[in-house]
């Protein structure tokens, strides 16, 4: 099949992997000034926790005790990035929010939120296609309804095999080494795809890869642990250190042919292709709870599982009828900043043990 030269000269111009990439740029901008790379919000910057109140059955006063300790509080949050406080007093309410959470999903910190418009996605998100190799594989970028959607025909014609769309190189790198990975929700067409990071800059340094299976129009949030990311060239495994996630260069999202060991991906087909993005995430080696039932008296077991269900992050509040609402919004803030509370159900004695 016929390689594309006009494909190949304009990814290497893209990730500026000719010496002459730069020049290029300014030539075809007009000599104009050309813009900065986009570059994410400091990871190192606090953030304001954000607390959904939402649910029947909650002492009043919590919401505005909880503002009252310097707390954003929300009756319509963010479902992906809040805390949310849920009271199970009313359970067609209750099960009514939990699958909006449920479908929405939840990180701890945001990267790319690709449910907002963003004008800078096609000037920092590109696609790195097999053409650099003589493949004739072809992929695009859309962003609408929510999502960032890879898609496109992938063909193992040329002794090509592979798709992908990748961030420039950041400058400085990003700093993750807060954090234990990234969080990705998302919606696949069954194959398995991968994530690439790497901790280098240049164009083609080694990668850190981790496989990713995707369920057919199943939208899912899949973790990517940089402890379990795998070094690798050029689809091969190699001998390096441990990723330096406090220096992360650049992300891939790529579907190919090829597993990190050079063996065939048992997933993979040939032809169109389809992976909707809505955001990507980082989660903490310990976390935090982001899921706060909370019930008058005791949590009954189906509530358990529904928490569960809902949020890998939950946590369970047992209350005694009489409790206010100054009073609990203390104890959640407590619970809010330990981690051992995560899947846990705790009663209002063990706030004062």
């Amino acid at each position: 099949m016929p390689w594309d030269l006009g494909r190949f000269w304009n990814t290497l111009t893209y990730y500026e992997a000719l010496p002459l990439a730069e020049v290029w740029r300014r030539v075809q901008n007009g000599f104009q000034a050309v813009e900065d790379d986009f570059v994410p919000p400091s990871l190192s910057e606090p953030v304001a926790i954000q607390i959904g109140v939402v649910g029947e059955g909650l002492p009043d006063g919590l919401a505005e005790a909880l503002r009252q300790q310097g707390v954003e509080v929300s009756h319509t949050p963010d479902w992906a990035t809040a805390t949310v406080i849920l009271g199970l007093g009313d359970p067609p309410t209750a099960k009514a929010y939990l699958e909006q959470l449920r479908s929405s999903g939840q990180t701890e910190r945001m990267l790319f939120d690709f449910r907002r418009p963003n004008p800078d996605l096609n000037r920092f998100w590109g696609i790195l296609d097999d053409v650099v190799m003589g493949g004739v594989s072809q992929s695009q970028l859309q962003w609408g309804e929510g999502q960032l959607l890879f898609t496109g025909q992938v063909s193992t014609a040329n002794f090509g095999g592979f798709v992908s769309t990748r961030t420039r190189n950041w400058q400085p790198p990003l700093d993750l080494s807060g954090f234990a990975g990234l969080e990705l929700r998302l919606r696949g067409d069954g194959q398995r795809y991968k994530v690439l990071l790497r901790d280098q800059g240049g164009w083609d340094s080694p990668a850190y890869g981790y496989a990713f299976d995707t369920a057919p129009g199943e939208e899912q949030t899949v973790q990517i642990p940089f402890a379990e990311m795998v070094a690798t060239f050029r689809a091969r495994r190699v001998s390096a250190p441990p990723l330096n996630s406090r220096q992360i260069y650049s992300l891939q999202l790529m579907l190919s042919k090829f597993e990190a060991d050079g063996s065939p991906n048992p997933r993979f087909r040939p032809g169109p292709f389809q992976l909707a993005v809505r955001w990507i995430g980082l989660y903490r080696r310990e976390p935090l709870p982001q899921l706060i039932g909370v019930a008058r008296g005791s949590l009954a077991p189906e509530w358990i599982a529904a928490l569960q269900g809902s949020s890998s992050r939950w946590c369970g509040v047992e209350i005694p009828v009489e409790t206010e609402g100054s009073a609990l919004a203390a104890q959640l803030l407590r619970l809010l900043r330990s981690p051992q509370s995560v899947g846990r159900v705790v009663s209002s004695e063990a706030f004062h043990a």
